[in-house]
């Protein structure tokens, strides 16, 4: 068999090995045909069709997987207003104002990135601030942690939401002095917006879908998870998805976590219908509690400012259990989010239960940032992954006020982003962003895996720096790890003959640069399915 592309490089990383070696990659359709050193046995894989790329001291490693992406929100958030630099609800206001009469469009505005916590004034914002400036068009806000939403009185409105209105068990809607809605609304309370803002026809789906798609092409993924549940609701672009494989479009792999509170025969037939190499539906998601900050995360003991508290128990957790029970029943993975100690328990307890009645079956904890250290262990002996986000470590701007320090306390605080101890115990993490919570560029959350420092380079020594990965621990868990998630480790995640041709060259070699200018890494070429999907302009392309 003669290859249709041949890849070469001084440093080719194929998340088996632990450095990288000189050498190729062949491919013939959408397969991979050899890897390793070259000689003149690679001369037999050559013809006149052949196209070889000599790509010098560029990295090749194994294509990206994101572990966990919002997907139909991160599309929205690279079309909308981005309010993190605001300082104040005024000036958020303003800024959306000021973005849509630069970008205008229809129906629905959106935005992302507030949060009141960064303003001097630190008070929720209001519906009226929106209203001074979109009195007769519905504003839908996310705020960074994309559990909560801020919006004006016309969503309001067009949602039926008022005095009235019975806040849903596992959410909260904000009212004032005299019982009015405010405009902010947390956890499953945001679904009563969300579920009509997001009801949108396919050729507006395409028009956010489309960008995001090829952006992340362009950072060197080429697959990713899409985690559809949020606010009691999926937030999903499934039409679109669809639509775009069925014409051969899509630039990468997307593995879709359905909901796990729907009827199960429902998610029987999507599993039936969506069942390709490019496109999968076998994974259901939910929620075991919310957010350090308000106070909704389950922990083991007190939270540190609010002592008494263990957290605000936000669902049904004897729901939760039986779903999972069902979904394992059904042959379904399933992904909880559990940042905190407690809930990360819990969630191992209902994966335990699982699988002593019914038998093997890998499942994912989303998040996992707080660890009981004797839960640490049950990861490997349950064969459940982690999957973390490392690039969450930098969302607070200061180590002296860091949110975790508040509500934890420096003794818990330290330990969390407990990568390198789970992966000790595992053998595998799976790395993602969950973008839109934060740019869906994989070299932001190598690099912070690494230094494990905000950006500002506190505290000194890194956050724990105990729990740093290694460069290839950090691309191994962002190849081959994120595929073992989804279940196609035989398949996807590494380079090795036999596997789904999906490459990525980055743009410079990762292990011989400082962890800091990881983030400035970008993809030469990135192939999917064994088709190049993009390539940064470069002359060093020939036929032979």
């Amino acid at each position: 068999m003669k290859a249709d592309i041949i890849l070469k490089s001084d440093a080719i990383f194929d998340s088996m090995c632990d450095d990288p070696f000189p050498g190729f990659v062949a491919i013939a359709g959408n397969k991979i045909i050899g890897a390793g050193a070259c000689d003149e046995g690679t001369k037999t894989l050559i013809d006149s069709n052949t196209k070889i790329y000599d790509f010098k001291n560029k990295l090749i490693i194994p294509g990206l997987h994101d572990s966990h992406v919002h997907l139909a929100l991160a599309s929205l958030y690279l079309s909308s207003v981005n309010l993190g630099a605001a300082k104040s609800e005024e000036e958020s206001a303003r800024m959306v104002a000021e973005f849509e009469k630069q970008h205008p469009t229809e129906g629905w505005i959106f935005g992302f990135n507030w949060y009141n916590f960064y303003w001097k004034d630190q008070a929720l914002p209001t519906r009226k601030s929106l209203d001074a400036y979109f009195p007769d068009r519905p504003v839908f806000l996310m705020n960074t942690e994309c559990h909560g939403i801020w919006v004006n009185s016309k969503a309001l409105e067009i949602c039926g939401i008022d005095q009235n209105t019975e806040t849903p068990k596992g959410g909260t809607i904000h009212k004032d002095e005299n019982g009015n809605p405010t405009g902010v609304l947390d956890e499953d309370a945001a679904g009563l917006v969300a579920a009509k803002a997001m009801d949108m026809p396919l050729e507006l789906q395409l028009n956010y879908l489309r960008p995001f798609l090829e952006e992340m092409s362009a950072y060197g993924v080429t697959s990713l998870v899409d985690v559809q549940p949020l606010f009691g609701v999926e937030m999903s672009f499934l039409k679109a998805v669809k639509y775009l494989e069925d014409k051969d479009e899509l630039p990468l792999r997307i593995h879709i976590a359905g909901n796990l509170f729907e009827d199960i025969a429902v998610h029987e037939i999507r599993r039936s219908t969506l069942s390709t190499d490019k496109v999968r539906f076998d994974q259901l998601k939910q929620f075991t509690e919310g957010i350090f900050p308000t106070h909704t995360c389950l922990l083991l003991e007190d939270y540190t400012d609010e002592p008494g508290n263990k957290g605000t128990v936000i669902g049904d957790l004897e729901k939760l259990e039986q779903c999972v029970m069902t979904a394992h029943q059904h042959g379904f993975s399933v992904k909880l989010h559990a940042q905190a100690d407690k809930a990360v328990q819990l969630a191992l307890n209902y994966y335990q239960k699982a699988i002593k009645k019914y038998g093997p079956l890998r499942h994912t904890i989303e998040h996992a940032e707080l660890v009981d250290k004797a839960d640490i262990m049950r990861f490997r002996q349950l064969d459940v992954v982690p999957s973390m986000q490392p690039e969450h470590l930098g969302l607070s701007p200061h180590w002296d006020n860091h949110e975790y320090r508040i509500t934890l306390g420096d003794e818990r605080a330290w330990r969390c982003w407990p990568v390198k101890s789970l992966l000790k115990s595992t053998g595998v993490v799976a790395l993602g962003t969950d973008c839109p919570v934060v740019s869906g560029n994989p070299y932001y959350q190598i690099s912070r895996s690494i230094i494990r420092t905000l950006d500002n380079g506190e505290p000194e020594g890194g956050w724990n720096p105990q729990e740093r990965l290694t460069v290839a621990e950090a691309i191994r868990s962002y190849t081959y790890g994120s595929a073992y998630g989804v279940g196609r480790e035989n398949e996807l995640g590494t380079i090795k003959v036999g596997n789904f041709a999906d490459i990525t060259v980055i743009d410079r070699d990762l292990f011989k640069i400082p962890a800091e200018k990881i983030r400035e890494a970008r993809s030469a070429m990135t192939i999917m399915d064994g088709t190049v999907r993009y390539v940064c302009e470069w002359k060093n392309e020939r036929g032979r």
